[in-house]
């Protein structure tokens, strides 16, 4: 199977499953949805962190588990109505827990590697760790539904679109950015484009965004929330290219790693609430 063909199936098969996710288990602050968020906080803090060990930047395997913490809190907040910012506490509590254990586990290397695991477990509590609880914010929302089902339709057409144009008329414009030569200009403006249509396509047509946003809104979230997955991708690859890798794992067919494939969410997904809370 060709890899465009592994990466059609693998879209083909995360739409429909998040659509059921959405709209047919919304019980308890869609629960069903931030337990996905944990498994893939975790699961790509995971692949993180053996990017970190190609980079001689070793972590205790707890590490990637604690940022499951961050979606659940999230979850908690949601069903429960904490008075509290329980994300930024939690946050915070994992932020000093791993400082404090590096006082008495750095004597294993006096201290040298200190400053590489310190930086490390506290941008994994960024990312994947925050980034992701902007997913589930999502569903705070009145219009929930449409909002998580416009956040994906974006974030996938982005992709697929880009991949396509990308094939089709990026050969010789291929490079422009250095961090993933591969890349095409055809492509991001193609999956760009693309994204705004599907946007304008799914506004015009829902009536719980029709209702909520003007067209020209949905064209600059739309527009907003496809640059910012193309950074997504991007950033992804910088770390990918630090340490000579091609995929953050295997775990996607025609994708690579789970990373590989929400890098771009986990960007996106903050610029898409902003936008969707302050037009």
């Amino acid at each position: 199977m060709t890899s465009m063909a592994k990466r059609v199936l693998t879209t083909t098969i995360a739409l429909p499953t998040i659509f059921v996710i959405i709209y047919f288990l919304p019980h308890h602050s869609y629960a069903a949805l931030s337990a996905l968020a944990l498994v893939a906080a975790v699961a790509s803090a995971f692949e993180m962190h053996g990017i970190f060990a190609k980079a001689s930047v070793h972590l205790n395997r707890s590490v990637p588990l604690l940022i499951g913490l961050m979606p659940l809190a999230q979850w908690i907040d949601l069903e429960y109505h904490v008075t509290q910012p329980i994300v930024n506490l939690t946050m915070i509590a994992l932020a000093l827990t791993f400082f404090t254990i590096e006082i008495f586990s750095g004597s294993s290397d006096h201290f040298k590697g200190s400053l590489g695991r310190i930086s490390a477990k506290a941008f994994l509590i960024i990312y994947p760790g925050l980034l992701i609880t902007y997913i589930q914010r999502l569903t705070s929302f009145t219009f929930a539904p449409e909002a998580l089902l416009l956040f994906f339709l974006l974030i996938f057409g982005n992709d697929v679109f880009a991949f396509l144009f990308g094939m089709w008329l990026g050969k010789g414009n291929r490079g422009v950015v250095k961090v993933s030569p591969n890349k095409s200009v055809a492509g991001f403006v193609g999956g760009t484009l693309s994204a705004m249509a599907l946007g304008l396509l799914f506004c015009l047509f829902v009536p719980a965004i029709k209702g909520q946003y003007s067209i020209p809104a949905v064209l600059v979230i739309s527009l907003a929330t496809a640059t910012a997955a193309n950074i997504g991708d991007l950033i992804e690859s910088a770390f990918k290219r630090s340490v000579d890798v091609k995929d953050s794992g295997h775990l996607i067919p025609g994708r690579g790693g789970l990373l590989d494939s929400i890098d771009s969410m986990l960007v996106g997904a903050p610029i898409f609430y902003l936008l969707l809370t302050i037009l």
